[in-house]
């Protein structure tokens, strides 16, 4: 019994580490996720603000061609003038042409209003695209270390599984089973000391008889309270 337990005991510390391994190199494969998630975000949105952009653009682009047939159409009513014979006609011709002027400043109000929306619309696209550039290069940057750091923890990993697989493969399939279970079960730990009548995993007080049959080591026994494994170390 005291050889299965060390060796339950090795595979325990050994798949801790394995489990602290594959936890760190998950927070490598986050952390690069979320460069991509910020990146994608940033692009996006500089993407709605592209096409806003082209949106108002081609707004005043109408709006200039409405602003060129309305001045043009002043300067037609503007030469009608000379030729006008009587003062009616005249007073007609004078009104036509300042509601023309009407119309044409409020086309100008129109693009002079549209140009200052661009404006500042270009300035938003100009401070979303720095934002992306230092984010690519940040990520770019930090994305070299990380496929660094996920290469050694992989190497890692493959080193302590095959340690494991010789460990676990002297214990026998009944035995690994369950320390399996538990292990998942009690967050990584199947195996637990016993010290002072309690186990050292939950901390529950063990019945004095088991705590000391523990001593022989005649058989593997677990905990009534959290069914971890148990073994104990002669006090010096």
């Amino acid at each position: 019994m005291h050889e299965k337990m060390n060796l339950l005991r090795e595979l325990q510390e050994i798949d801790q580490e394995v489990s602290a391994l594959e936890m760190t190199r998950q927070g490598y494969l986050e952390e690069l996720s979320a460069f991509d998630i910020e990146i994608s975000r940033i692009q996006s949105m500089s993407d709605e603000l592209n096409a806003e952009l082209e949106g108002l653009r081609a707004e005043d682009a109408q709006l200039q061609q409405e602003l060129i047939k309305e001045q043009d159409n002043i300067s037609k009513v503007e030469a009608r003038l000379p030729g006008i014979q009587t003062q009616k006609e005249y007073v007609a011709v004078l009104k036509e042409i300042d509601l023309a002027k009407k119309a044409n400043k409020e086309i100008e109000d129109r693009v002079l209003a549209k140009q200052q929306e661009i404006e500042t619309l270009e300035g938003d696209l100009k401070e979303k695209t720095d934002e992306l550039t230092a984010a690519i290069g940040k990520a770019d940057a930090r994305r070299s270390e990380l496929d660094k750091l996920l290469a050694e923890s992989d190497k890692g990993l493959q080193d302590k599984q095959s340690v494991r697989a010789s460990v676990a493969s002297d214990v026998p399939s009944s035995l690994l089973r369950k320390y399996q279970t538990l292990f998942k079960r009690r967050a990584g730990l199947a195996v637990a000391m016993a010290r002072n009548g309690a186990c050292l995993g939950c901390n529950m007080q063990l019945p004095p008889q088991q705590f000391n049959s523990l001593y022989r080591q005649t058989e593997l026994q677990s905990c009534p309270h959290c069914n971890r494994l148990l073994y104990i170390e002669a006090e010096v």
